[in-house]
């Protein structure tokens, strides 16, 4: 009784959170022989695809450039059908794109090195040339040229309305300036969808009398203090030599890795804002950044039951060794986890307090933009709108369902928090340009050190307020 009164009051508390026809709902269907498959109820939530009819490019090859990364490599090619969800999904997105405006898409994937990405795209773009078609470049990258003039202006841009729910709103709202846009989020990059999330050993939740997150996340309780109350003071030495162990000898309430957990401070301060200008405000330094600041370094770093060295997390502790309780790992884990002997469960990453409306995600994966020197900007348009709206179509529930089975199982409550998650990206811009000495990473920054926040701030603030200053002059005065 008490789960089903949770799932109602669900309904009720986080209707909110996912905005109507943004989310591609599931349901099951079955074949004459009785297997299931998932499909996507997009001819009722999504709005139909808006490019004229007839649109026909007479078997042009599209050229994709695009970032290479572990998370990145199988953005835009699948090569056949094979069985996995996710690459026969995205084969069926690209032959529906290819038929309906008769092109052949040619990703070129760059090699893992931001520097010859953009000695690259800007020589194809200086050289005028159409070797290129299409740009998706990680956002350390896609920053720099966007302000250096390299791609072409979205709001020139025919066909994409970023108002559908296969473009993210928040990312062409926040990372433009003036009347200048020049980068978009879309549903045709699959790197898009590996959000942060807390996940937790559900056993453990259980064995040790924890409240249920699940539960906390349905009735609007789950929120940062929630999350620190349940994990600070959690420690148990297991092997019993005194000495706080990472290799899975002990326990801990929480475990993250710094290097991949510095922008959790994105996720409750706002580095900058927008006036009715369009141009930024960096409003990062305030009280409660102080609080937020202090907050998690004592946290993460300070706290018993905290285990945050430097470095990057990965599945390891909650999954082989089962050493933590808690952690924050990106949503594509969910496949590495059903190799391992673990019950766990995934929420979004905790809101401020109660009065935050929405949970929210910080921006990830690869930004789409389109050569400032193309020649046909239609038709690169064309296809990226396709690509997005069945990616929308066919990926998105593919990568929910990917990632929410465990060992064969459904997880309900994931899916409903993994949608959750995905359907609520927001964007900074002062995040996203923040640089890698800037106010974007600050937490990790401040961690690693005992100073205290008023001074560590003067010592920043200079430097970092003139980076966002920069960078947003740089993109007003673009013709």
């Amino acid at each position: 009784m008490k789960r089903i009164l949770c799932l109602l009051l669900s309904l009720l508390l986080l209707i909110p959170l996912v905005s109507c026809g943004d989310g591609a709902t599931q349901e099951t269907s079955a074949d004459d022989a009785g297997n299931t498959e998932t499909v996507a109820e997009t001819e009722e939530t999504m709005p139909a695809l808006q490019l004229p009819e007839g649109l026909d490019y007479e078997g042009y090859t599209v050229h994709i450039y695009t970032f290479d990364h572990s998370a990145y490599r199988i953005e835009h090619i699948a090569e056949e059908l094979n069985g996995d969800v996710l690459n026969d999904a995205i084969f069926n997105r690209n032959l529906d794109v290819s038929d309906l405006l008769n092109v052949e898409l040619s990703p070129v994937v760059n090699t893992w090195d931001n520097n010859d990405f953009r000695t690259n795209v800007m020589a194809a773009v200086m050289a005028g040339s159409d070797d290129y078609d299409i740009f998706t470049g990680n956002m350390y990258n896609s920053t720099y040229l966007a302000a250096e003039g390299y791609f072409y202006n979205v709001n020139n841009v025919p066909y994409i309305t970023t108002d559908n729910p296969w473009w993210n709103k928040s990312c062409f709202d926040e990372l433009s300036i003036g009347k200048n846009a020049y980068m978009l989020m879309g549903d045709m990059c699959l790197s898009n969808y590996n959000l942060e999330a807390v996940f937790f050993n559900r056993d453990m939740i259980e064995d040790y009398g924890m409240e249920d997150p699940y539960t906390l996340a349905y009735e609007n309780e789950w929120i940062i203090d929630k999350l620190i109350s349940m994990t600070q003071d959690f420690y148990i030495d297991r092997n019993g030599n005194g000495i706080r162990d990472e290799d899975g000898s002990d326990l801990y309430g929480f475990h993250g890795k710094l290097q991949s957990i510095y922008n959790l401070s994105n996720y409750y301060v706002d580095i900058t804002t927008k006036n009715a200008d369009n141009y930024i405000d960096v409003t990062f330094h305030s009280e409660k950044t102080e609080t937020v600041f202090n907050k998690l370094r004592t946290w993460m770093v300070e706290s018993e039951g905290s285990y945050c060295p430097m470095g990057w997390t990965g599945a390891g502790p909650l999954a082989e060794e089962q050493s933590c309780v808690f952690t924050i790992l990106t949503l594509n884990q969910c496949a590495a986890l059903r190799d391992f002997d673990v019950r766990y469960g995934v929420v979004p990453i905790p809101k401020y307090d109660q009065l935050q409306e929405n949970y929210i995600a910080t921006a990830a994966g690869l930004l789409v933009t389109f050569p400032a020197s193309i020649s046909n900007i239609e038709r690169s348009a064309a296809v990226a709108d396709a690509l997005s709206y069945y990616g929308r179509k066919y990926v998105y529930p593919a990568y929910v369902e990917n990632s929410i089975l465990t060992k064969g199982t459904r997880d309900e409550d994931a899916q409903f928090m993994i949608e959750t998650i995905l359907d609520n990206v927001k964007y900074n811009f002062g995040a996203a340009f923040g640089g890698f000495q800037g106010y974007g990473y600050a937490l990790l920054e401040y961690c690693k050190g005992n100073q205290g926040f008023g001074s560590f701030y003067a010592a920043m603030s200079t430097a970092s307020d003139k980076e966002l200053y920069d960078y947003a002059d740089k993109i007003k005065a673009l013709q």
